[in-house]
């Protein structure tokens, strides 16, 4: 369910818009300034900042800013409990070792989440026929283990479409049933749930998306959900970063829904994002502006122009939930995806996201025909192999199992960046425990970087910036570790801390309050 191009027209308009933006480029063309496809970004060792570099380190003259730890509250969900997957997982009754092996990796991480469709042909194959026993061992399973599940309540069926072929034929009125019915089956302990998935591209409609019936459909099914299960959420389907109706209009698709059916504000509560840079390959922070018209969205841009859609349209404040983000192993090295997948993560932390799912935790059979073989690559964990066999997770699993542990009580107060004077895309987050703990995620994100009508922002693949950090008061000791959570150095208080930031996350403890316990400098297993 990756947001990527599967078929002519999908192809021929990302072929159009690279062409676009290569011939709108000072240097004319990809040969003549020795541009590639591929941006290659070598994994990177954190250096020691050692005395002669603080003297060229980021620190205001006249010392701290006062408000730089002044009044830390922690805003949004923890950290623990942002953080999921977007999972492929069997829904079937039978055992299914894989599933598992996958929900015993959750464990330990408080609050997790997962998402997976629960399919409508597997829950009602014909008309009143009802099969819950073929979706509701991972919701049970889920409820076991403490994992928050988020069921995706799609896709068609053939008795309930005008066409059998085309999810977009669909009878509003039979899904509608069947969105009650499942918020009737699992109200006790399931009380999100999404309608559709990527609703704004022909892959999932079957013809041009039509933002007015899905409007109508997300009414309908958040009438009957409601009935059935008065206290339960609904959330807007993802919506994939591209959009079939206007391509480079991004969640153009929610726009034309809210002005076709303004009532349907109140039929949700929650809006799914699914905020895949350009081709899966950009970086979180990565902005591009191609021509006035044409814009490569970062993922937090993509965040803001969501709020602002809702907003024009008129509806309240709504929860945003990432139920997809990810980047494939393919095009990518496995390093840069998993310094991506921390950033991300820590990204959504700040922009006030309450669900962040990462797709998907396996790969799939390797597979590099087609026209976007990236598909198969997502995973946080290889591919088992042919007989389920093979145990491997992939860096990027190490790097969010590393951000979930090390924050995972905590939440985000501070974007510290601005005061300390830091470029656009270098990142110091302050996060908060109920403790009074104080941390700090940190990292140089122009790895790519930014690029405007004007030029291109300072930045590359080798970017690092040098800082030293005013430490507040309460600090007793510091702790410092990478991305994969391994301790880096640990040092009695001072006034300042040099770092030098890299586009590798670094993870500060200052050691305030009760929360540098023993479990903060254990090794994440």
């Amino acid at each position: 369910m990756a947001n990527r191009f599967p078929d002519w027209r999908e192809t021929l308009f990302g072929a159009m818009a690279l062409v676009l933006s290569f011939a709108l480029s000072e240097c004319g063309g990809a040969a003549e300034c020795g541009c590639s496809d591929t941006v290659s970004v070598p994994d990177i060792d954190v250096p020691r900042l050692d005395a002669g570099d603080a003297a060229d380190a980021i620190l205001p003259d006249d010392g701290p800013p006062a408000t730089l730890w002044d009044d830390l509250v922690g805003t949004g969900e923890p950290v623990g409990g942002i953080v999921g997957v977007a999972s492929h997982m069997s829904t079937s009754d039978a055992a299914d070792p894989l599933r598992d092996f996958e929900f015993d990796q959750y464990a330990g991480i408080q609050g997790f989440r997962i998402r997976r469709g629960l399919r409508w042909n597997d829950v009602e194959p014909a008309r009143d026929e009802w099969h819950f026993d073929q979706v509701s061992t991972p919701v049970t399973m889920a409820q076991a283990r403490g994992v928050r599940i988020l069921p995706l309540l799609a896709y068609g069926n053939s008795w309930a479409q005008d066409d059998p072929d085309s999810y977009g034929t669909l009878h509003i009125a039979d899904y509608a049933t069947y969105a009650g019915r499942m918020a009737a089956e699992f109200c006790a302990t399931v009380k999100d749930y999404e309608l559709w998935n990527e609703e704004n591209i022909t892959r999932f409609w079957d013809l041009p998306p039509d933002p007015a019936k899905y409007a109508d459909l997300l009414i309908a099914s958040a009438a009957a959900i409601r009935t059935a299960c008065p206290d339960a959420r609904v959330v807007f389907g993802g919506m994939a970063s591209y959009d079939d109706v206007g391509l480079f209009d991004t969640w153009g698709f929610l726009r034309l829904a809210l002005a076709a059916r303004p009532e349907a504000c109140a039929a949700f509560d929650a809006l799914a994002l699914h905020p895949y840079t350009w081709f899966q390959f950009d970086p979180p922070e990565h902005d591009e502006e191609v021509s006035f018209d044409v814009v490569k969205h970062g993922q937090t841009r993509m965040t803001t122009l969501a709020r602002d859609i809702l907003a024009a349209g008129g509806c309240a404040p709504k929860s945003i939930l990432f139920t997809e983000v990810g980047w494939p192993s393919y095009d990518l090295t496995e390093g840069q995806v998993a310094r991506y997948a921390a950033r991300s993560l820590l990204l959504a932390a700040r922009d006030g996201v309450e669900g962040w799912y990462w797709y998907t935790f396996w790969d799939d059979a390797p597979d590099s025909g087609g026209i976007r073989p990236e598909e198969n690559h997502f995973g946080l964990w290889a591919w088992p192999g042919a007989d389920d066999s093979v145990r491997r997770a992939k860096p990027a699993w190490l790097a969010v199992k590393t951000a979930a542990t090390l924050l995972g009580g905590s939440r985000f107060a501070r974007d510290l960046g601005p005061a300390l004077g830091l470029p656009n895309d270098v990142y110091c987050l302050a996060f908060v425990d109920d403790a009074g703990g104080i941390q700090v995620a940190a990292w140089d994100g122009r790895e790519v970087p930014d690029v405007t009508l004007d030029g291109e922002d300072e930045g590359g693949p080798d970017t690092t910036i040098a800082l030293d950090l005013p430490l507040p008061g309460c600090t007793i000791a510091t702790s410092l570790r990478d991305m994969n959570g391994t301790l880096l150095e640990a040092r009695p208080a001072g006034l300042t801390l040099p770092l030098i930031l890299t586009p590798q996350v670094q993870y500060l403890d200052l050691g305030c309050g009760p929360s540098t316990a023993a479990g903060r400098l254990a090794p994440i297993p």
